[in-house]
């Protein structure tokens, strides 16, 4: 069981290097669940990243799509996006936050940036 659970583990952190999960300012990149009751394993990564939240998901959409998944995401919206049920590589969801907003638990995003949350399951 550790064994499949750290194979899984360096399979989304592998997934999240591949799309550029980490670039900018990295507030947060931990996994939570996976065990027990937990529910499934999710790496959850938030980053600061410079732009406007527009530009910032555009580009993050081009950088899931040169690592594997299908463009147009299967939801989106104007504060994100989601990709999920894709053959072969994990539910990714994108979450954008403009200047002045909160990310939960990690405060107010300051002027000229943009907060991004990325959860790979």
């Amino acid at each position: 069981m550790f064994f499949r659970r750290a194979r899984h583990r360096a399979r989304l952190s592998a997934v999240a290097d591949r799309i550029g999960a980490r670039n900018g300012v990295v507030l947060s990149d931990h996994f939570s669940g996976g065990s027990g009751a937990n529910g499934p394993l999710v790496l959850g990564v938030i980053t600061l990243r410079d732009g406007a939240p527009a530009e910032v998901l555009r580009t993050l959409v081009d950088d899931a799509a040169a690592g594997g998944y299908p463009v147009p995401p299967r939801r989106a919206d104007a504060h994100g996006c989601g990709f999920v049920r894709v053959p072969g590589l994990p539910m990714l969801i994108i979450e954008t936050f403009a200047a002045g907003k909160m990310i939960p638990w990690h405060g107010e995003v300051p002027p000229g940036k943009t907060g991004v949350v990325v959860s790979l399951t």
